[in-house]
């Protein structure tokens, strides 16, 4: 009987959503197993396919695998964590396995631009007494191993073989020996992301606080055993440390890790603390480089060349084979979930994958998840903290400026008095400050003062930001643009003003206040091209700047010894979105914001402008009062069923008439309602209309969900089906950061 493999193949829709059995050619025995990527008949072409450790029933009619693409891909472990993510987010199999190998390795589009090497993998004594014996029985291996032994630091494949007179099938053979081993030589040295710095000798002193965490931390690695850490720590309070003295433990126990960061932005300056610390051990992975380094980073992180691994999201899927930790820093952040299919949640495959490997997982945050405090209370997390910054310093002032009254006082400003003044203090002493503003543009909309309309944008229904750098009005959903009205296109007036603030504004304002002052602006406009961030924030390091303006990108991860003052212009932009984590979502964001004054010598302080002063946000805010803001927000999430105290799936129709988008959702909620699940809706997305097509949702609320995703799963197929004749598109998200 003919060997047979269970593959999977390459191809996202319902009926390839399986595996299918093919025959393996006797010439590929050898080379057929779990991770090897193949070439295989289906219907009437030939699709690429990946082989499974699955059994592989026999079946009539099979096809052989026609050629053999690449091997070893992924591991049989690789493939529980594929089955887990595509059980649990209800995606297809290949969209889970397309997470592990990313484009250029599943294309193999640069493997020809990276150079094989070959060295031997004994010591020289071994190596002679193996030439003997394969002289007499594999006289082509022995022609590779007495080349090799002539080359202890390695020679280029294509060479080797040449100069030995071999196919690649003795090199396999000598290398499955043990004898040899096979790297892959990436870009130069200077075009990787890494700095790979000579290493630092001393280390800091740890003080109290932080020795307890690394000592619970380190013994965790030590033993090998699964534990899920919350390292609950100020911002400036030395959580970075414990995550460097943590990788350090692994790295001593041969193992390796991964560190994740919420945006790309931020792997930069990561990036340079770590190889600081650990030189060429560390690599980069994120959708931010180039394809051709990305393919270099994978193989090295494959090969064993490099051991820890820093990155944004899908760094988490990097192919580290033996794993001691896994850091999330800053793990609220909502960048932490993928909005595309898979829509995986970061801190989740973490675990799961942690458990895999008997790693520990350190959740880092000044300002936890609710969740993930809870766990922690509950004791499924083990909490530790970190209560003060280091050196004693102090954590920021904060002074609320009630924008109410300053307008009664006659102040139309953006700026309150106090933070003019601020500013003006900050200038005058030669330090520098932060400016805060989550909203991009110069005005967020503009509008008729005749007859009230405003601009809108025509495939969304939303409104138009005015972008005074090219004078364009932009949606920022959509990406539609136009030149600004010069008369109203619907009574003709010339009575059109912008209204609103936008980061452009804030910078165009400080230059008129104070014109001697060095203005940056960071936000995704000034940041476009690549490079960008990393010239403007050096910029600001070096202190060719003495004001930063920016939204979010300014909120986090940030250390800058002379920034004494941060402004956060509005605190109130995101409290009221019908989001049932906008609350959370504004007080983490001004704690983190906050956080970037006083990490210096200088004393540092927060002005924060508001027109809700007694809001629970501001208010938790203004003292630094996470534990506060916790328990008022985890009242109001057991009131109304949120996590964690129920688990959540909201699923979304997307259509370009909005009756079959709640038709098709009113259907599937009527397939489900015996169910024990609370079922709110269907409903109209807050954002309705957005790309052309109308958007409504169904939301799912249950304790534990694990048998009701079975179920959706299996009344999908019927419902797309179903959906498609209408036009309509489905979207299932478990575990939504996001509900707008």
């Amino acid at each position: 009987m003919p060997e047979l493999a269970a593959v999977l193949v390459d191809q996202v829709n319902p009926g390839t959503n399986r595996l299918f059995t093919y025959s393996v050619p006797p010439e590929f025995t050898a080379r057929v197993r779990c991770g090897t990527q193949v070439k295989v008949p289906f219907q009437r072409r030939y699709l690429t396919g990946y082989v499974t450790p699955e059994p592989a029933p026999e079946v009539p009619g099979l096809k052989p695998i026609a050629e053999v693409l690449a091997e070893d891909l992924f591991t049989p472990q690789d493939w529980e964590l594929v089955r887990w993510l595509s059980a649990r987010y209800l995606c297809h199999l290949v969209e889970a396995l397309r997470l592990i190998l990313p484009p250029e390795v599943r294309n193999f589009r640069y493997a020809g631009r990276h150079v094989e090497w070959v060295a031997p993998n004994l010591a020289a004594e071994e190596g002679r007494a193996l030439l003997k014996e394969l002289e007499r029985r594999a006289p082509a291996q022995a022609r590779l191993l007495a080349a090799l032994l002539e080359a202890p630091g390695g020679i280029p494949r294509a060479q080797l073989l040449k100069e030995a007179g071999a196919g690649p099938e003795s090199l396999k053979a000598l290398i499955r020996r043990g004898a040899a081993a096979l790297r892959v030589e990436g870009p130069a040295l200077e075009e990787r992301p890494c700095c790979n710095e000579p290493r630092r000798r001393e280390l800091p002193e740890l003080n109290p606080a932080q020795a307890r965490a690394v000592s619970a931390i380190t013994a965790a690695i030590r033993d090998e055993r699964f534990e899920t850490f919350l390292l609950h720590g100020v911002t400036g309070s030395g959580k970075t440390e414990v995550y460097l003295r943590a990788l350090a433990a692994a790295l001593e126990k041969g193992k390796g890790g991964i560190v994740l960061v919420p945006e790309i932005a931020l792997t930069p300056q990561t990036l340079k603390r770590f190889s600081e610390r650990f030189g060429s051990e560390v690599a980069v992975l994120h959708s931010g480089l180039s394809a051709r380094v990305r393919y270099a980073e994978w193989e090295r992180i494959r090969q064993g060349q490099s051991r820890v691994v820093i990155g944004a999201r899908s760094a988490l899927f990097a192919p580290l084979r033996h794993t001691g930790v896994i850091i999330l820093d800053e793990e609220q952040e909502p960048a932490y979930k993928q909005e595309e299919s898979p829509r995986y949640l970061a801190r989740e495959v973490a675990i799961f994958r942690a458990r895999q490997d008997r790693a520990a997982l350190i959740l880092g945050s000044a300002t936890p998840a609710v969740e993930t405090y809870f766990k922690a209370e509950q004791g499924q997390y083990r909490l530790l903290t970190l209560p003060a910054r280091v050196g004693g310093r102090p954590l920021p002032e904060v002074k609320v400026v009630d924008m109410r009254a300053e307008l009664m006082a006659g102040n139309r400003s953006i700026f309150s008095s106090s933070l003019a003044e601020a500013l003006a203090d900050v200038l005058r002493r030669g330090e520098q400050a932060i400016l805060f503003l989550n909203r991009r543009g110069y005005s967020t909309f503009v509008l008729c003062r005749q007859c009230g309309l405003v601009a809108t944008c025509p495939h969304c229904d939303l409104a138009l930001t005015l972008h005074n750098h090219n004078r364009r009005l932009v949606c920022h959903h959509c990406g539609f643009t136009r030149e600004p009205y010069r008369t109203c296109p619907r009574c003709g007036s010339r009575l059109i003003r912008d209204f609103g603030c936008g980061t452009e504004r804030v910078e165009a304002e400080v230059a008129r206040l104070f014109p001697a002052a060095r203005v940056l602006r960071l936000d995704s406009d000034t940041t476009g091209r690549r490079g960008a961030y990393e010239e403007i924030l050096g910029a600001f390091s070096n202190q060719k700047a003495d004001v930063l303006v920016g939204t979010q990108m300014v909120a986090k991860g940030l250390d800058f010894s002379r920034v004494s003052l941060i402004g956060i212009i509005s605190a109130d932009l995101a409290l009221n979105l019908p989001d049932p984590y906008a609350w959370e979502r504004t007080f983490q964001l001004l704690e983190q914001v906050a956080g970037r004054a006083g990490r210096g010598e200088v004393p540092g302080r927060v002005v924060l402008q508001t027109y809700t002063p007694d809001h629970p946000s501001i208010a938790c805010a203004e003292r630094h009062a996470y534990l506060d803001f916790y328990r008022l927000e985890l009242a109001r999430r057991s009131r109304y069923h949120y996590p964690p105290f129920a688990e959540v799936v909201l699923v979304r129709a997307a259509a370009p008439a909005e009756e079959a988008a709640r038709r098709v959702l009113a259907d599937l909620a009527g397939r489900l309602k015996s169910l024990e699940v609370r079922i709110e809706g269907p409903a109209p997305c807050p954002f309705l209309k957005v790309g052309d097509y109308f958007r409504w949702q169904v939301t799912f609320k249950g304790k534990d969900l694990e048998g009701f995703r079975r179920r959706l799963a299996e009344e999908l197929p019927a419902v797309n089906s179903y959906g498609k004749r209408l036009g309509v598109r489905l979207s299932v998200d478990v575990d939504p950061v996001s509900y707008l």
